[in-house]
């Protein structure tokens, strides 16, 4: 089972809803139904 990372920032893919993980726990972040994505920085 996938986990956030802790003060890791995800986004949404479909509606760009943006969270940072504050505590990081088992399960995968999920929003409008798909897994959220990692934000990278480039």
């Amino acid at each position: 089972m996938k986990m956030g990372k802790e003060g890791g920032i995800y986004v949404c893919d479909i509606c760009q809803q943006v969270i940072e993980v504050k505590k990081s726990g088992a399960g995968t972040l999920v929003c409008c139904g798909q897994p959220m994505r990692l934000f990278e920085d480039d």
